[in-house]
């Protein structure tokens, strides 16, 4: 996801000429050590510098260590003095990412967690990550359709200053939508979604509000509108390598769905395996190709992992295969920390 409004323009510029984690005061930058960059020890221990600031966040401070004339002089900042975060993405939240998109949601949970409690203190200031992985935390909890606590985080997230901000409160529309359909109030969402995507202008955001759509109209066995729906991201949103597995998925489902005698002559089964073959392919450690190696035939599901195979061992790309289309360099400097 990006939140794309959370840094100004010089800060933009900043974050790409500067990969070092940086808290900006006025008139002032101090180098942060990463909480999240572990030694070699057993068990692993931060890396820490004595020259960059260590948070403590119990004190609310950041303290480093810094030789004037020869001698050590310990400094201090409060951590509500800090007006700027410049910091590449976090480790531990790339990991959350990547858990989500394996169907590993517990997992994510776990290390969105780390995020959280380290950018909390700070989550109000241009350059956090604090509202970003909240939003990998909504993606988890889903992922566990644990309703219960979706709600209670949901709830207090609402209340945040972020939420105010209007893509983060697209996302928690979206939230309340997902909860929604899984009660099964899916004209409503399929309507609500509809005059959402009039609103957005982010891929990330329209991806996901289709791929919502797309699940309710499916599952009200509207075939043919959910496959035309679901069909729309990997054509028009193809980047956004989280949800496009998905989205060929439902449509894989949609034209078995529409599969009947009077559409016999258009071989859509076929054109469900070769959408089922595309994921296996192509989003390989995916829990949607998990899921296209259960609904493919013996065969086609055999070829389709050989093909993996020889493509993960630099082999040539099968004709007409659907591959993911990469985020841009550029966009991953700042990804999220914005």
């Amino acid at each position: 996801m990006r939140l794309s409004f959370f840094l100004p323009a010089l800060a933009l510029l900043a974050a790409a000429s500067s990969p070092a984690q940086t808290f900006v005061f006025k008139g002032e930058r101090w180098e942060i050590n990463d909480p999240f960059k572990m030694d070699s020890s057993i068990p692993p221990k931060p890396v820490v510098d004595a020259k960059k600031g260590t948070i403590n966040v119990i004190r609310g401070e950041i303290v480093r260590v810094s030789n004037t004339g020869g001698m050590e002089v310990t400094l201090t900042r409060k951590l509500s003095e800090v007006t700027e975060v410049i910091w590449p993405l976090p480790s531990r939240l790339k990991d959350a990412q990547d858990n989500v998109s394996r169907g590993e949601p517990a997992k994510a949970l776990d290390n969105v967690e780390a995020v959280l409690k380290f950018f909390e203190p700070i989550k109000n200031v241009p350059g956090s990550w604090w509202a970003r992985a909240s939003i990998v935390k909504l993606d988890a909890l889903d992922r566990l359709e644990n309703d219960a606590a979706t709600e209670s985080f949901l709830t207090a997230f609402e209340k945040e200053e972020a939420a105010k901000l209007p893509e983060v409160a697209t996302q928690i529309q979206l939230a309340r939508l997902m909860q929604r359909a899984r009660k099964g109030e899916h004209d409503a969402v399929i309507k609500e979604s509809t005059e959402l995507l009039t609103k957005v202008d982010t891929a990330e955001l329209q991806a996901r509000l289709h791929l919502v759509k797309g699940n309710s109209l499916f599952a009200s066995k509207k075939y043919e509108a959910a496959m035309a729906t679901y069909l729309r991201i990997p054509v028009f949103f193809g980047s956004e390598t989280e949800i496009v597995p998905k989205a060929m998925l439902g449509a894989a489902r949609s034209f078995r769905g529409m599969d009947s005698p009077s559409l016999r002559d258009q071989k859509l089964d076929t054109v469900a395996n070769r959408y089922l073959y595309d994921i296996i392919v192509s989003y390989p450690v995916s829990k949607e190709a998990e899921e296209a190696k259960k609904m493919l035939p013996k065969e086609e599901r055999a070829k389709a992992e050989a093909d993996q195979k020889k493509i993960a061992a630099g082999g040539p790309l099968p004709d007409g295969v659907i591959m993911a289309k990469p985020k841009l360099a550029a966009e991953e400097k700042v990804e999220g920390n914005k």
